[in-house]
């Protein structure tokens, strides 16, 4: 469970900090929060690795790359710091650079973690999971900053549900790919599809259901009350969307973690 938990809280972690630059400055904290909550959860990420593999990493995510995804995870938790800090004290030519090196920094560390295996369809997973994750918990928090900042423009929420909705789309193509390779070479997706009638393919069910099914049947929902500038009421449906898209990629890690197969 470490791999699992460490997957998720990167790619969050690299997710929200790619979504700050789609936010105008006029949404002042928000930046600090999003980026001190990304140094955080990539901390725990971290810590949680180190604890379960130590330096040397046998089993470890990346597998022979391990090292690579040690030093990118703690150039990112580095990096994140240092962007926030120049939030903090003004570094207005500072923070470009830095938050671009940042998400190199976690580009890196979520190639590397991908296994040699299949790494083509691991690499479109795990990308597409940090886009989606990005979208909605970058959509979700922003919705708070309209109670407090009246007059920040609805176009920075318009430009985050829109990432959720790219990021959906892809994440749906991701998985559609793995499921067309169980007819192919790919006996972990084959029997995957064939567990989906098991005992065990209930994980499989709730993926779909809690991570696709789910988000899609929102979507409309929350553009219609971002399109009528109803943050109250978007920020409410984007809990239950995050809470659906946090569950499904949860089980997506275990299932990669557990199954060797990226959904």
């Amino acid at each position: 469970m470490s791999t699992v938990f460490f997957l998720f809280l990167v790619h969050l972690s690299v997710g929200v900090l790619a979504a700050l630059p789609l936010v105008t400055a006029r949404a002042g904290t928000f930046f600090k929060f999003c980026s001190a909550s990304a140094a955080f959860m990539s901390t725990a990420g971290l810590w949680l690795l180190w604890r379960r593999f130590g330096w040397e990493g046998a089993g470890g995510p990346g597998g022979d790359r391990y090292a690579i995804v040690l030093v990118a995870t703690l150039a990112l938790i580095f990096l994140t710091v240092l962007y926030n800090r120049a939030l903090h004290f003004n570094w207005e030519r500072a923070r470009g650079p830095l938050l671009a090196a940042a998400l190199l920094a976690g580009l890196v560390s979520v190639v590397a973690s991908t296994p040699v295996e299949h790494r083509g369809l691991a690499l479109a997973a795990d990308l597409t999971s940090v886009v989606l994750l990005g979208g909605a918990a970058g959509a979700m928090v922003l919705g708070h900053w309209y109670l407090v900042v009246l007059d920040l423009p609805i176009v920075a929420l318009r430009r985050l549900t829109v990432m959720l909705v790219v990021g959906l789309g892809i994440r749906i193509l991701a998985v559609a790919v793995t499921f067309v390779a169980a007819a192919g070479a790919y006996e972990g997706a084959r029997q995957v599809a064939l567990g989906m009638w098991s005992p065990d393919g209930v994980f499989v069910w709730m993926r779909l259901l809690f991570g696709i099914a789910g988000p899609i049947s929102l979507l409309w929902f929350t553009w219609k009350t971002v399109e009528i500038r109803s943050t109250q009421s978007a920020t409410g449906i984007l809990y239950v969307q995050w809470f659906l898209v946090m569950s499904g990629e949860l089980l997506a890690k275990y299932l990669r973690v557990a199954a060797g197969v990226p959904l």
